[in-house]
């Protein structure tokens, strides 16, 4: 989804239903019916922040002494096309985390296992703009989100939304794919506070070179920043950037299946070390 990153960002899969073979037609034809989207992403930071992939990128730094952290992240996506332009997104997630903390005794660890956010969403894909670009937005909301603050959690609903907006071309044998996304948090209540997570802006590109009518390679290139986290209105936690750059790969196994492996590294030491992504695409 998560960036992700991925990341989920390098994903053709992000712009392109890649449920369908990997051709010139393909690119740019409206897709009926029911898709699903399987992604599992393996994360791992040094950063001293935990970090969530969907619908983006943020890490989270709560002032607890983190030294090491590694995350496997599991995304279900289904969507459903409501007409020839509008599709609607329903997005699960869950995950497996083994953090290391510094404490008065060394180095401790922790494990845990989360369902962690259940998304709602619709995308809407505009007429061709100039230079051939179609335009397309995104919007979705958390019906369901488990927040995270030091040793205490929250189940939270429309605590935030996220949106973007992208500008796809296909320029043979190029798909290139410009974008702007933001997810905006509100306070929400974790334990005795009121935390208000960081707001995440991003801009990217992505580039999917087709070598052939079943295979593409995909480079990623984000630019994200985030915003100050708040602790009962106060700022606990500084602004950042969280840049990265990924290369990936996308093989069309038939008409209604491929494939994605992607993977991302940071490029400042507030990203994750590195981001390695799986992601299966089925056209039902």
């Amino acid at each position: 989804m998560k960036k992700t990153l991925w990341l989920t960002g390098v994903l053709l899969s992000q712009q392109l239903i890649a449920s369908d073979a990997i051709t010139i037609d393909s690119i740019f034809k409206h897709n009926n019916g029911l898709r699903s989207s399987t992604t599992l992403d393996f994360i791992t930071s040094g950063s001293g922040r935990r970090f969530s992939t969907y619908p983006a990128l943020i890490g989270i730094d709560d002032g607890s002494v983190l030294v090491d952290s590694k995350k496997a992240a599991l995304n279900q996506t289904f969507l459903y096309a409501l007409n020839e332009k509008t599709d609607l997104i329903v997005s699960a997630n869950g995950s497996f985390g083994d953090l290391q903390y510094a404490d008065s005794n060394g180095f401790s660890n922790s494990t845990d296992t989360n369902f962690d956010s259940l998304w709602l969403g619709i995308n809407y894909q505009f007429d061709t703009l100039f230079a051939e670009f179609i335009p397309s937005i995104t919007l979705q909301v958390p019906l369901f989100e488990k927040s995270f603050y030091q040793n205490s959690h929250s189940d939270d609903s429309l605590k935030a939304f996220s949106a973007k907006l992208s500008l796809k071309n296909y320029s043979d044998p190029l798909v290139s794919t410009f974008y702007i996304s933001t997810t905006q948090n509100f306070e929400r209540k974790i334990g005795i506070k009121d935390i208000e997570y960081p707001d995440s802006y991003s801009l990217g590109l992505e580039l999917s070179l087709i070598l052939n009518p079943k295979a593409s390679i995909n480079f990623n290139f984000e630019q994200r920043y985030q915003s100050v986290l708040k602790e009962d209105a106060r700022e606990t936690n500084p602004s950042t950037t969280l840049p990265t750059m990924g290369l990936g790969a996308t093989y069309s196994i038939n008409q209604t299946n491929s494939v994605t492996i992607s993977s991302s590294v940071g490029n400042s030491s507030n990203s994750p070390d590195s981001v390695v992504s799986l992601s299966l695409w089925h056209k039902f």
